[in-house]
């Protein structure tokens, strides 16, 4: 665990998946993908079983096995916490909580990154850039327009109710936070990165069980 440059640790939020959470956001096309990769992966490794010998099988369900752990590292398992004054990003190797009191900017044009007052930049994985999309205008023109996820909105309009309530030092709120005082608080997830490896490790076993075939 790590804390952002010369700033002190203020006081937690409340811990991931608590009931004091706020809305948990991903875009639906990352959910979509994520279990359509897991599925396809259980197909795959479900065939295998049922037509390689069993001292086979088990090298080449190795394969299978990394793409659903890819599946659910980069797509199913990042998402963003909102919260009442500030984020809780999970991404792929890391998470991140983030007091908006710290946030100085939202950077959308690659989807969301958080800029922070010290010029660092989070990138939030789970709310990508969704790029463009047609809209039909009468029966014959189309016109092709930007595109913002509900979820990137939702992200944008915490942090600008935030700042609207005047949540700085010294403005009188009840709740007043200190701008030099909130820490933004860096985790590192061992479980993705090894799940990752072992079953890595895993299918480059099976392939060379194939290319001994």
């Amino acid at each position: 665990m790590e804390h952002d440059e010369n700033h002190g640790g203020g006081p937690r939020s409340v811990p991931p998946g608590s009931a004091a959470d706020g809305a948990v956001l991903r875009t639906s096309s990352a959910v979509t993908i994520g279990w359509v990769t897991i599925a396809a992966a259980v197909v795959v490794a479900a065939l295998v079983v049922l037509q390689v010998p069993p001292a086979g099988a088990v090298r080449m369900v190795g394969l299978p096995a990394f793409i659903g752990v890819v599946g659910w590292s980069c797509y199913l398992r990042p998402r963003v916490h909102l919260r009442e004054h500030g984020v809780h990003v999970v991404n792929i190797l890391r998470t991140y909580d983030v007091p908006f009191s710290r946030v100085t900017d939202l950077d959308l044009r690659l989807g969301v990154t958080l800029v922070t007052d010290t010029g660092r930049k989070i990138g939030v994985w789970s709310l990508p850039h969704t790029g463009r999309r047609a809209r039909r205008e009468g029966l014959s023109r189309g016109v092709v327009e930007p595109h913002t996820a509900a979820e990137v909105d939702r992200v944008v309009t915490a942090h600008a109710r935030w700042q609207s309530t005047g949540h700085t030092a010294g403005s009188g709120s009840d709740r007043p936070v200190d701008h030099h005082g909130a820490a933004i608080v860096t985790r590192v997830q061992v479980v993705p990165l090894a799940l990752c490896i072992l079953t890595a490790v895993w299918a480059l076993w099976g392939l060379g069980y194939i290319s001994g075939l």
